[in-house]
C-alpha cells in the first residue's frame, strides 16, 4: 500500500453509497479478460464455475440467499472473482442446462480506505459494481445494516473477505475476523423472523496463485539483485539455499527497522522471535499514542489503529475551529499519520518470516516471499526497486467448498452468541484452509 504524507487535518470522510450500474458492469465484463490476458494470468476455475452456477441458479429461483466468503491472498482477487462471477459462471450454467433468468449482480463489502490510497476512479468503480464501503476499525452500523438487508432480500449474493486484508501468500491464511459469521447469524435470524423459507448458504471460495513454470534461475538472479541492492557480501556455499538467502535479507531489513525504532537487538533470538518483537513494539507504540487497548489479533489491532488515525485526520468540525484549534488539529493529524505509517510498517514485514518455508521449500512459496520482501523494501525507500528478471507468467486456481449450514447452529447461537460465532468462524477457517492445497 502506498505511503501517504498528511500535513493537515482534512474534512470528514463522507459515506460512499452503493450505486450499481449495469452499463459499467457490462463494460468491465468484456474488459477484465483482456486485462488478465495482458498480465499473463491464466484462470483455472476448477470446480468453482460449475458449483457457483448451481448456487446462483438456486438463488435466482428464490430457494436460497448467498453469502460468499473468499480467500484473499492478492490485490488481484477482485478482478479474478469478477471474471469468475460475470463470465465463467454464466458459461458453466449454459453448459449444465441451468437457467439464470437475470445477469449476476453482486454486492460486496470493501474497506472504506481503498479509495483514499487507490484514488477516486477506483472508488467510483467500486460503487458502480455494487460495493458496500465499511469502516473496518469500528462498528459501522449503516454498512452492516445494508449488508444485512442484501441477504434478507436475497436478490444479490453478498461477497466478503473474512481475512479482512491481503497477505500476498497463497499458502498461509491469516486468522479470520468474526464479522462474517456474525453477519450470517443475523441474516438467518432475519429470515426466521420474516417466516422466509429460503436457506442461507455460506459458501467458501478458495484462491491460489502459482507460477506456471519453476524458474529457479530467475529466482536466483532476483535474489542476487536484492543482495546487491542491500550491499550484502556474496553468500557461502552453505547459504546458497533460497530460504537461507531470504532469511539473510530479512535479517538485514529487520536490523534497519530495529535501529529505526530504537529496539535493542538480541543476538540470541532467532529471526521469527525478533520479528514478533518488532511487530509488538510497533503496535504497542501506536496503541499507546491513541489510548487503545490491544485487540486479539494483529489484523484487529491494525484496523483499530487505522480507524483511530482516520478519526484524527478526517474531522467533521474543521469549519468551527478557531486558528489555534485548527493548528492543533493539523498537528494531531500529522502525528496520527506517523502512527499510521508505523502500523503500515508492521503490515509490510509481518509476512517476512522463515516459517513460511520451513515445511515446504517450493518455488511458489520462495517466489511469493521474495516479492513480499521486495515490496517492503520499496515501501520503506518510497520508490520501486529493480525486480528483474520476471519469474514468469502465473496461474490462479479457484475452488469452492461445501456450503456451511448456518441454520443448524441457530439454536446454539441463541443460547451463546459468542461461542456460536467463534465455532462457525472456525469451521469457515478450516474449510478455506482445505481449499489452499493445489486442486
Amino acid at each position: 500500500m502506498p505511503r501517504a504524507s498528511i500535513l493537515s487535518a482534512r474534512p470528514a470522510l463522507r459515506r460512499l453509497p452503493t450505486r450499481p450500474g449495469r452499463r459499467v458492469q457490462r463494460v468491465l465484463q468484456r474488459l477484465i479478460p483482456l486485462v488478465l490476458r495482458a498480465q499473463k494470468l491464466q484462470i483455472r476455475p476448477g470446480n468453482a464455475a460449475e458449483q457457483l452456477a448451481k448456487a446462483f441458479s438456486a438463488q435466482q429461483r428464490g430457494d436460497t440467499t448467498l453469502l460468499l466468503a473468499f480467500r484473499h491472498p492478492s490485490s488481484r482477487d477482485p478482478m479474478v472473482l469478477a471474471d469468475l462471477f460475470w463470465n465463467q459462471v454464466p458459461r458453466a450454467a449454459d453448459q449444465l442446462g441451468l437457467r439464470l433468468p437475470r445477469p449476476i449482480e453482486l454486492r460486496y463489502i470493501y474497506d472504506r480506505g481503498i479509495p483514499i490510497w487507490a484514488g477516486p476512479v477506483i472508488g467510483w468503480l467500486l460503487q458502480r459494481c455494487g460495493g458496500i464501503a465499511i469502516h473496518r476499525g469500528r462498528l459501522d452500523r449503516p454498512a452492516l445494516k445494508e449488508a444485512r438487508q442484501v441477504l434478507a432480500q436475497g436478490r444479490h449474493a453478498l461477497v466478503v473477505a473474512p481475512e479482512g486484508a491481503t497477505n500476498n501468500l497463497s499458502g498461509e491464511m491469516a486468522p479470520l475476523e468474526p464479522g462474517v459469521a456474525q453477519l450470517a447469524f443475523w441474516s438467518v435470524e432475519d429470515l426466521a423472523k420474516a417466516e422466509d423459507s429460503r436457506t442461507l448458504l455460506l459458501v467458501p471460495i478458495g484462491i491460489r496463485y502459482s507460477w506456471r513454470q519453476q524458474n529457479w534461475t530467475a529466482l536466483d538472479q532476483r535474489l542476487s539483485s536484492l543482495e546487491n541492492h542491500l550491499a550484502l557480501a556474496r553468500v557461502s556455499d552453505s547459504e546458497q539455499e533460497p530460504r537461507q538467502r531470504l532469511l539473510r535479507i530479512g535479517s538485514v531489513l529487520l536490523d534497519a527497522l530495529e535501529q529505526l525504532e530504537r529496539i535493542p537487538s538480541k543476538t540470541d533470538q532467532n529471526f521469527p522471535d525478533r520479528l514478533a518483537d518488532f511487530r509488538e513494539h510497533g503496535l504497542q507504540r501506536a496503541e499507546l499514542h491513541f489510548g487503545l487497548r490491544p485487540g486479539s489479533t494483529v489484523q484487529e489491532r491494525c484496523r483499530r489503529i487505522e480507524q483511530a488515525a482516520w478519526d484524527r485526520i478526517y474531522r467533521d468540525n474543521l469549519e468551527s475551529l478557531n486558528p489555534l484549534e485548527r493548528s492543533l488539529a493539523d498537528w494531531e493529524a500529522r502525528e496520527a499519520d506517523l502512527q499510521l505509517t508505523r502500523m503500515r510498517l508492521v503490515e509490510h514485514v509481518s509476512s517476512v518470516s522463515g516459517h513460511y518455508l520451513e515445511e515446504n521449500l517450493e518455488f511458489d512459496r520462495c517466489g511469493e516471499l521474495l516479492m513480499v520482501v521486495e515490496d517492503a523494501i520499496s515501501w520503506l525507500e518510497d520508490r520501486p526497486i529493480e525486480s528483474q528478471p520476471s519469474l514468469g507468467p502465473q496461474r490462479v486456481e479457484l475452488s469452492v467448498g461445501d456450503a456451511l449450514p448456518v441454520m443448524e447452529h441457530l439454536r446454539h447461537y441463541q443460547r451463546n452468541r459468542r461461542e456460536a460465532v467463534a465455532g462457525l468462524t472456525e469451521q469457515l477457517q478450516q474449510s478455506l484452509q482445505g481449499l489452499m492445497e493445489p486442486q
